[in-house]
């Protein structure tokens, strides 16, 4: 699973090193499951097994009556609302040498739940919360642990997207054609951006499925801790709405800055519905920061939306910015006070933000 402790092991600890038992793809057949030749890499901690939901969702029901196609569109987003066992694999299926050494594959896992930020005719914000129950050798919880994940915002009809330059670099673009889709904005833990595409919602009696354009973005926590061969990856993203829950797969990549291409991995994430599992730590949680996390969105839709062109740093005194914001969450849900938050909040971003990247 991805193992999340203090602030400042958050998002570190869990990914563990390059594996040893590196493989040169012309000595095996099979790349897609080969774990019976090479360990996966990943977190190793144990969590309580939750129970798994079979029923659909209300929104998923919906899917199914007469409907128009946004709305349809609508309900596929929101049925990803909702409480899931998270898993999470990447396998890295082919280099571009001939002898290229294929990484171990990575896969952990956790319970997280995904609640509403913002629902709009035309603008839909979900944030993740992971929350695992942490079990000793004889399956008893030993305690529990919150951490705020990623967050998604879906936009109708896009007519500008935030691409991803290395290295640290958003430019916004003009959509080529964004008549009846919805673009998918993906967030860091902090609130920070990630990636931006558009694509176009299909709708059928098994689900919905949503395919990106060919989206870059910067390299994972799984491989940048890892990896120092390639600077970031290039792919296309499909998300599927199901019964029991949702999957949303990856096909990536890995691309140097100067657009040479060292190999491809295909990822996927499936949230699957559960019940009856304890979630109020995570509410707790969101509760006691939300308020500072919102405005730490406002702070950073604020430089997107009026710049177009934004760059980052990377560290600030060797520390990522997800230990800046992260801490001063923990003081806020102490202390409350949303305007020394505010002035915290002004104080990192300008910290991580370049003034004139053009």
């Amino acid at each position: 699973m991805v193992l999340f402790l203090l602030p400042q092991q958050a998002l570190t600890q869990s990914y563990g090193g390059r594996s040893d038992s590196l493989q040169n793809q012309n000595e095996i057949n099979w790349v897609i499951d080969r774990q019976h030749i090479q360990e996966p890499r990943g977190g190793t901690t144990k969590g309580l097994k939750p129970e798994l939901d079979p029923l659909p969702s209300k929104y998923f029901k919906d899917l199914s009556s007469n409907k128009s196609k946004k709305e349809k569109d609508r309900l596929a987003i929101l049925s990803m609302i909702g409480e899931f066992r998270s898993n999470f694999e990447f396998t890295e299926m082919f280099g571009s040498k001939f002898d290229y050494k294929l990484d171990s594959p990575y896969k952990s896992w956790g319970t997280e739940m995904v609640i509403p930020i913002t629902i709009d005719e035309n603008f839909i914000s979900l944030q993740h919360i992971i929350m695992m129950y942490f079990t000793d050798e004889k399956g008893n919880v030993t305690h529990s642990h919150v951490v705020k994940h990623w967050r998604q915002d879906w936009r109708y009809e896009d007519k500008h997207i935030f691409t991803y330059e290395p290295e640290m670099r958003w430019v916004n673009k003009d959509t080529a054609n964004a008549k009846g889709t919805w673009s998918q904005s993906v967030f860091q833990v902090d609130d920070t951006p990630r990636y931006e595409s558009y694509g176009t919602w299909v709708h059928g009696e098994g689900g919905s499925k949503w395919i990106s354009d060919i989206t870059p973005r910067p390299l994972p926590r799984r491989e940048f801790s890892v990896r120092d061969d390639y600077d970031f990856l290039s792919g296309v993203n499909k998300i599927t709405i199901l019964p029991w829950g949702w999957v949303m797969e990856e096909m990536n990549d890995k691309l140097t800055k100067d657009n040479n291409y060292i190999g491809s991995e295909y990822g996927i994430a499936r949230y699957q519905k559960i019940k009856n599992y304890n979630f109020d730590p995570a509410n707790d949680y969101w509760n006691s920061t939300k308020d500072y996390w919102r405005e730490v969105r406002v702070t950073w839709n604020s430089k997107l939306e009026k710049n177009p062109i934004v760059c980052t740093n990377k560290f600030v005194d060797s520390q990522p910015s997800y230990i800046y914001y992260f801490i001063e969450a923990d003081i806020f849900a102490e202390k409350n006070n949303i305007n020394s938050a505010k002035q915290n909040i002004n104080e990192i971003t300008s910290k991580f933000l370049i003034n004139d990247c053009s």
